[in-house]
């Protein structure tokens, strides 16, 4: 009999599910190729393809509205309240106004980068300000808290919150604040790529085919494949889908190593700071050894598919900075961060920072870089593991990793690498 200790706790997501999503998802890719569909639309339609059959087949197959963690019940009815649900849709359309005057902020969101985004995003604010309307009649009914964070936001703006209980409202506007930030760079990265998938012939049954195309069409899939699914995340935070937001990263160090990854932060770090690439790249130096150049490709190519792999495990429920609940099957069944580990190393092999022709030095001077930014998404996991920590499922899940993890042995050499919940307690 296995040790208790030793056993992954259920994953709230089902790999199956996720893999039809992932085929729906490429049979669409092939169908806005074919069609010429342009990247706006192909960018809507690709992600429909991915959320729909999960969504359906999510509810049909797990009954996944009935979870508890949804603080939903439907063996019982709250009275009918228009006056409760008519509050809470002021406060949903205040929070949206507070969305807005974001963007109108920042000079970054006027840049004609976001066009398709813009586009979306006046879709999206259609759809949440008539859709929201029957459904928080729905919902409301058979909430186990009915009065709940936009209840209590939609108090404050109506001056009526003296007396009120406000707590849960920082892990709401957090977790609003993600889904501002992150939603616009995903889905403008997700039209892009379609645009590459688009101009480009993927030549791998052809008698033209040549490895450095196939590894270009590849890599543009596997990053299109995180995309979508992170782009859907962002969007589908419902409780009706269990897939809403139930803590966000309470830490200014969590949200400050998370946000130097992505743009405009990244931009700015990668060229004064942490420039790790040098004139030599992997396909400069294996270029005249070919079966090696398409073994060290293929690596390449693998490390990237655990990365998107770890992406399609979530599912709805990817969102960076925030708990949505704990996902234990694909990648995170053997390695705890599979995402960051596969990413990391495949950096290592694509920029080689090891091989150069401007001297010892300058290889060593890449390489420390590099480690620099390692440890940029080492801090991540950390700050994340902190966090997470607080929900028992994914102590229950790290320490079974412990036992049980592909990384085990190295546990043994680094013992600072592995799971310890007692790091994360409060004093």
């Amino acid at each position: 009999m296995p040790d208790k200790k030793s056993i992954i706790p259920k994953s709230c997501t089902s790999g199956i599910i996720c893999f039809i999503g992932l085929i729906s998802f490429t049979i669409s890719l092939w169908l806005i190729k074919k069609y010429d569909i342009e990247n706006y639309t192909g960018g809507i339609l690709s992600g429909l393809a991915f959320a729909i059959p999960v969504a359906i087949l999510e509810y049909v197959t797990f009954k996944t509205f009935r979870r508890p963690s949804t603080g939903l019940n439907f063996t019982f009815k709250n009275k009918l309240d228009v006056e409760r649900v008519i509050i809470k849709l002021i406060g949903l359309y205040a929070t949206l106004a507070l969305i807005a005057i974001f963007y109108w902020l920042f000079p970054e969101y006027n840049s004609g980068m976001y066009e398709s985004y813009w586009r979306l995003a006046k879709l999206l604010l259609k759809l949440i300000v008539f859709g929201s309307i029957p459904y928080f009649f729905l919902i409301d009914r058979f909430l186990i808290e009915p009065k709940e964070s936009y209840w209590k936001v939609g108090m404050i703006v109506l001056g009526k919150w003296k007396y009120q209980d406000f707590t849960g409202l920082k892990d709401f506007f957090l977790g609003w604040l993600v889904k501002a930030f992150f939603l616009p760079l995903m889905f403008v990265s997700l039209c892009g790529n379609i645009c590459f998938i688009k101009a480009n012939t993927f030549n791998f049954l052809s008698n033209q085919f040549n490895f450095p195309g196939f590894f270009a069409n590849m890599t543009n899939y596997i990053y299109t494949v995180d995309l979508v699914v992170v782009t859907v995340g962002y969007m589908l935070t419902l409780r009706i889908l269990d897939s809403h937001i139930r803590t966000v990263e309470p830490s200014f160090l969590g949200w400050y190593v998370a946000l130097q990854c992505y743009q405009p932060f990244w931009g700015a770090l990668s060229g004064n700071y942490f420039a790790y690439s040098g004139t030599y790249t992997w396909e400069r130096w294996l270029w005249d050894y070919h079966n090696l150049y398409v073994i060290w490709g293929f690596l390449i190519l693998i490390l990237l598919s655990i990365y998107s792999w770890a992406s399609i495990s979530f599912g709805l429920r990817f969102s960076n900075l925030t708990n949505r609940g704990i996902i234990t099957n694909g990648p995170f069944k053997f390695m705890r961060h599979p995402a960051y580990v596969s990413k990391n190393l495949s950096w290592w092999m694509a920029s080689v920072p090891f091989i150069t022709n401007e001297g010892a030095l300058t290889g060593l001077k890449h390489c420390l870089l590099l480690l620099l930014v390692n440890f940029i998404y080492f801090m991540r996991a950390k700050t994340e593991e902190k966090h997470l920590s607080k929900d028992p499922d994914y102590v229950a899940y790290a320490l079974a990793i412990n036992q049980t993890g592909i990384f085990k042995i190295v546990y043994k050499i680094m013992p600072f690498l592995k799971y310890n919940p007692d790091m994360y307690k409060k004093d």
